[in-house]
């Protein structure tokens, strides 16, 4: 059993404070996602459970021991970093085995978990290498190989693929969940790409300015995001924002064009808006809101549309191959279930019950 718990955590760098009061509770073998721009404290909450850094206030737990003080060596986890930090005049082997030598474990069990990491991670072949004979994919499999040879309660990661190409992340990142899956251990990953996010993890975390903002499971905070940040943060191309006030049932824009608010109530008629909708939710629709397309990708199997609404860009996936062209006028159609409406002034998803 490896579970991990935060209370109230908080850290300050002088008059700085970087995490504001995080709690989080991580179960037994769930893989969980860290995700939000540069500077949200993300990674600074890993170093904090890791014991790199020393928390300000608050309590870190790991399978129900307060270790909030305790030095790394105690707290029995292992850190995957960006940069992979290996010894560059050891071996693959000997990188692996490293923590083990220090620990004073005997050289057959050495020998005996690094030939099983390596055997999990494709790397028997590359063993008797240095760090520099090998590709970035190979370097990052050894340092995870580093940390699978140490067994620990609690495995962090901290942006392992961000050094990476975009080809060799998708595959690292099968590598990765196919990892968790036989392993079977308990994972916080680092991460500011919401894709590895969506695709990896058990539940995201999404943090913004040193808080939490919400956490669930990915699809969960997909389609139905608490407020207007996670909204536009999770999803690739982002969520469409038009601002509006609504009136009747509809968001007026400044134009005079009416975006559909179902649900709304007429108490709340004259609030400023904000009307969402994901790119692959707008539709082509004889009966719907007219724009006017100003750019059009393909991307072989989807076409991706800049389409102008309301004054107001709006990008729009048609998981088509599309015959548009630019200057055309398109209608487009967004079912009632797939429109988002959050207050302009805070962010905050308008409650329409439903």
């Amino acid at each position: 059993m490896s579970t991990m718990n935060v209370e109230n955590l908080r850290k300050a760098f002088g008059e700085t404070e970087i995490l504001r009061g995080i709690s989080l509770d991580v179960r037994d073998e769930e893989f969980i996602a860290l995700v939000g721009p540069s500077g949200c404290g993300k990674s600074t909450l890993l170093r904090l459970i890791a014991g790199l850094d020393e928390a300000t206030s608050g309590r870190i737990a790991i399978d129900g021991q307060d270790v909030t003080r305790l030095p790394p060596k105690q707290r029995d986890v292992a850190m995957v970093f960006q940069n992979y930090a290996l010894y560059p005049h050891l071996t693959v082997r000997a990188n692996m085995g490293f923590s083990l030598k220090l620990r004073g474990a005997a050289k057959a069990e050495i020998e005996d978990k690094v030939a099983g990491a390596a055997a999990i991670l494709g790397l028997d072949a590359l063993l008797d290498r240095y760090p520099g004979q090998l590709s970035g994919g190979q370097r990052q499999r050894v340092a995870t190989g580093r940390a699978i040879v140490r067994d620990p309660k609690l495995f962090l990661f901290d942006e392992p693929l961000s050094n990476l190409d975009a080809k060799l992340r998708v595959q690292m990142r099968t590598e990765i969940k196919a990892l968790h899956q036989r392993l079977r251990s308990t994972m916080i990953y680092v991460t500011h790409d919401q894709i590895e996010a969506m695709t990896l993890a058990d539940r995201i975390v999404v943090m913004q300015a040193g808080r939490i903002e919400q956490e669930g499971a990915p699809l969960d905070l997909y389609d139905r995001p608490a407020n207007a940040f996670v909204a536009g943060f999770l999803g690739s191309p982002p969520m469409n924002f038009i601002k509006g006030r609504l009136q009747g049932g509809a968001v007026v824009t400044r134009d005079g064009t009416r975006l559909p608010a179902p649900g709304t109530r007429v108490a709340d008629d004259g609030k400023t808006l904000l009307w969402g909708a994901r790119p692959e939710s707008i539709v082509p629709g004889a009966d719907g809101l007219r724009g006017t397309v100003e750019v059009v990708e393909p991307t072989g199997p989807d076409t991706q549309l800049l389409v102008r609404l309301a004054g107001e860009p709006l990008i729009v996936l048609l998981r088509t191959r599309a015959a548009v062209r630019p200057g055309e006028e398109i209608s487009l159609h967004v079912a009632a279930g797939d429109i988002h409406l959050f207050h302009a002034d805070d962010g905050s998803r308008l409650d329409t019950g439903a």
